[in-house]
C-alpha cells in the first residue's frame, strides 16, 4: 500500500497554496462589501445620481469604500485577538474548554487509550501529549491541538473508546499523530483564528453559531440569523447582510484547507500502521453511527476541521470540511458499504458497548439463550471468522467446562452426584473462569475450536469423555440449544465424513432436518412456503408437507443429532448442497436469535 506517498506530495502542494488565500479572501470580501453598498446607495437614490453628476457618484464610490472597511476591520481585529489569546492558552485548556476531562488511571478503557499513545509516541521519537477524552460525546471522534509551550493535547470521544476495537482506536490515534507530523497544528490554530475573525460577526448576537450548514442545506442557511427565541430580529437582519460575505469565504477556505489536510492525515495513518483495514473499519462504524442518527456533540463551527469526523459537514462539496465517509473508506480500499453492513456494524457497536458495561459477565452469559436480541448474519459470520483462540493445555477438560456453564449445575453438585471424577472436575474448575467470562457469542467458534483440539485424544480418552458429556447432559434433565449445539459438533469429530450417494434414502433425515429448521422460527408466516424453498433449493427428493415439530423438547434435539449424523455419510457433494440451501434459507432470515446461531453453526460442523 504505496498511494500514501504521491497522496502526501498532492495534498502538501495544494495546502500551500492556501497560505495565500486568507489575505486575498480578506480583499474579495472588502470589494464585496464596497461594491454591495454602492449599489444599494446608487440603487436608493436613482434620481439625484443621474442629476448629480461625478461629484455625487464619487461621493457614493468613497462612502462605500469606507464601509467596506467596517466589517473587514472587525474581522481582522477578532483575528488578531483571537491569535493572540491561542498563543498564551495551553493545549489542555484549549480541550478542556472544548468539553474534554483529563484520562483516569482507574478506568480499564483509559489505560488502553494511553498505552497506544505511548505506543505511538515511541515509535514517532515524539513527547506523548497530554491525554483527555470526551465523555459525553458517544460517537467516534477524535482532535489533536497545539497550544502555548509547545503543548499537546489529544482528545478520544468516549464513543470512540467503546465501539472501537484496538487496533481501530491505534489508526484513529495514528491519524491524529500524522497532523503533528504533517505540521497542521501551527496551521490549524492560525486557520482557527482565521475562522474566528471571518464568524465573529455572524456569531455577534447571542454569541454562539447562528449561521450554520444543515446536513440537508445544498448552500448555507441565514435563516438563524434573522430569528431568535423572541421572533423576526431586526439586529439580526442586519448582521446577517454584514456577516453573510465573510462566512461564506471562511466556510469555503475552512472546507478547502481541511480536506486536504485530512486526506494526508488519513495517509499518515496508513503510513504508520501499515494497516488500512484499522482505518477502513473506524471509518465504517462512524459511518454506521451517522446513519442511525446518533446524537452528536456538535463543535463550534471554527474549529470542526481539527476533528477526525465532522458529521454534519455540508452536502455540497465546496463546504465540506472533511471527505465524506464512504470517500475515504474507498480511497483505502473498503469498497462500498451496503445497508445490511451498516447495520451489522451497528449492532456490533451496541453489543460491544453491553459487554464493556456488563458487570455480571455470568449472568450476561446464562441469560443470553432466552434474550430475544436477534444477531445480523453478517455480524455473525464476521464475528465467528475473527476468532482466534490459543492451544488448550487440556481439550477435554476445557471441552467439559462448557458443558458445567451450561448445565446450570455448580461444580459442588457435580462433586456432590459423583457425575465425573474428582481429578477431571478439578481440571474443568480452572477452565471454568475463562468460560464465564467468555462473551455468549464468542462460545460457539470456541466450542468447534476445543472440540478439534481433542482429535489426537486416543479412542479410549475420547470414550470416556463422550460418557462424562452424557451424564452432565443427563444431570441437567434438560437439553439447551449451547448443549444441543455442542453434542452435534461432539458426534460429528467422531464421525468422519461419508461418501454414499444414495441420498434419496435418507429423505426422512433431510426432510426433519428442515422440519427442524422451518419449526425454530415460530413467528414465521411463511412457514410452508420457504420449507418449499429449502427442498427446491436442495436435493431432489418426494418430501411430504411441512410437519411442525417442538423445538425446546430434549428428544426432538437428540432425533436431530442423529438424522445429522445419518447424512454426514453422504458423500461431501450432497453435503453441499444440503448445506448451500440452509444457508440461502438463513440469509433470507438476515438475522438470528442466539439459539439459531448456535444450530446454524452446529449444522454446518455437522455437514462440513
Amino acid at each position: 500500500m504505496t498511494t500514501y506517498r504521491a497522496k502526501h506530495r498532492e495534498a502538501a502542494a495544494a495546502s500551500r497554496r492556501l497560505n495565500l488565500a486568507f489575505w486575498l479572501a480578506a480583499l474579495a470580501s472588502y470589494l464585496s462589501y464596497s461594491l454591495a453598498c454602492a449599489l444599494t446607495l446608487f440603487g436608493v437614490s436613482p434620481l439625484i445620481a443621474a442629476y448629480s453628476g461625478a461629484h455625487f457618484a464619487s461621493r457614493y464610490l468613497w462612502i462605500s469604500l469606507a464601509v467596506g472597511l467596517i466589517p473587514t476591520a472587525i474581522m481582522l481585529l477578532a483575528y488578531s485577538d483571537a491569535r493572540r489569546k491561542m498563543r498564551e492558552r495551553s493545549a489542555g485548556e484549549q480541550a478542556r474548554a472544548l468539553g474534554a476531562e483529563p484520562t483516569r488511571d482507574d478506568h480499564p478503557r483509559d489505560r488502553i487509550y494511553t498505552n497506544l499513545v505511548a505506543e505511538m509516541s515511541a515509535a514517532s521519537g515524539r513527547p506523548p501529549p497530554e491525554t483527555y477524552i470526551h465523555r459525553r460525546d458517544m460517537s467516534i471522534n477524535a482532535f489533536i491541538l497545539g497550544g502555548a509551550d509547545d503543548s499537546l493535547a489529544l482528545t478520544i470521544s468516549q464513543g470512540a473508546l467503546d465501539s472501537l476495537s484496538r487496533d481501530e482506536l491505534q489508526a484513529v490515534i495514528a491519524h491524529e499523530y500524522g497532523h503533528i507530523e504533517n505540521g497542521d497544528l501551527a496551521l490549524y490554530s492560525q486557520l482557527t483564528a482565521i475562522l474566528h475573525g471571518y464568524y465573529t460577526i455572524s456569531e455577534w448576537q447571542n454569541r454562539q453559531d447562528h449561521i450554520h450548514t444543515a446536513p440537508e442545506a445544498n448552500l448555507f442557511d441565514l435563516r438563524g440569523l434573522l430569528n431568535n427565541e423572541h421572533g423576526y430580529s431586526y439586529t439580526g437582519g442586519i448582521l446577517a447582510f454584514f456577516g453573510s460575505i465573510h462566512y461564506l469565504c471562511g466556510r469555503l477556505l475552512q472546507a478547502a484547507f481541511s480536506r486536504q489536510r485530512e486526506h494526508m492525515a488519513d495517509a499518515r495513518a496508513v503510513q504508520y500502521t501499515r494497516h488500512p483495514d484499522a482505518l477502513i473499519g473506524a471509518l465504517k462504524k462512524a459511518l454506521a453511527l451517522q446513519h442511525d442518527g446518533v446524537r452528536l456533540i456538535r463543535p463550534p463551527l471554527d474549529r470542526a476541521h481539527i476533528y477526525f469526523i465532522y458529521y454534519q459537514s455540508a452536502q455540497n462539496r465546496l463546504l465540506r470540511t472533511h471527505p465524506p465517509l464512504r470517500e475515504r473508506i474507498k480511497t483505502w480500499g473498503g469498497g462500498d458499504v451496503s445497508e445490511r453492513e451498516l447495520d451489522a456494524l451497528l449492532f456490533d457497536i451496541q453489543q460491544q458497548a453491553r459487554d464493556h458495561y456488563e458487570t455480571d459477565p455470568v449472568q450476561r452469559g446464562k441469560s443470553a439463550l432466552a434474550s430475544p436480541v436477534a444477531y445480523p448474519l453478517l455480524s455473525l459470520d464476521r464475528t465467528l471468522a475473527a476468532q482466534h483462540f490459543p492451544a488448550p493445555i487440556d481439550p477435554a477438560a476445557a471441552l467439559i467446562a462448557l458443558y458445567i456453564y451450561h448445565s446450570g449445575a455448580s461444580p459442588f453438585d457435580i462433586e456432590q452426584n459423583r457425575v465425573i471424577p474428582p481429578k477431571t472436575l478439578d481440571a474443568a474448575r480452572n477452565a471454568l473462569a475463562t468460560i464465564e467470562h467468555t462473551a455468549p457469542l464468542a462460545q460457539i467458534p470456541l466450542l468447534g475450536h476445543l472440540t478439534r483440539a481433542t482429535a489426537p485424544l486416543s479412542e479410549a480418552q475420547k470414550n470416556t469423555l463422550e460418557q462424562h458429556i452424557q451424564r452432565l447432559i443427563k444431570l441437567d434433565k434438560h437439553l439447551s440449544r449451547y448443549e444441543l449445539a455442542a453434542y452435534i459438533c461432539w458426534r460429528a469429530s467422531r464421525c468422519p465424513a461419508g461418501h454414499a450417494s444414495n441420498y434419496r434414502e435418507q429423505r426422512d433425515a433431510i426432510t426433519y432436518l428442515y422440519d427442524y429448521l422451518i419449526s425454530d422460527t415460530p413467528d414465521d408466516d411463511e412457514a410452508q412456503e420457504n420449507y418449499q424453498r429449502l427442498l427446491q433449493n436442495s436435493l431432489p427428493i418426494d418430501a411430504p408437507p411441512h410437519t411442525l415439530l417442538d423445538t425446546a423438547d430434549h428428544k426432538t434435539g437428540l432425533q436431530l443429532c442423529r438424522h445429522l449424523e445419518t447424512l454426514r455419510q453422504l458423500d461431501h457433494t450432497y453435503r453441499k448442497a444440503l448445506l448451500d440451501a440452509i444457508n440461502t434459507y438463513y440469509q433470507r432470515l438476515e438475522k438470528l436469535t442466539l439459539p439459531q446461531a448456535y444450530l446454524r453453526y452446529a449444522i454446518q460442523q455437522a455437514l462440513t
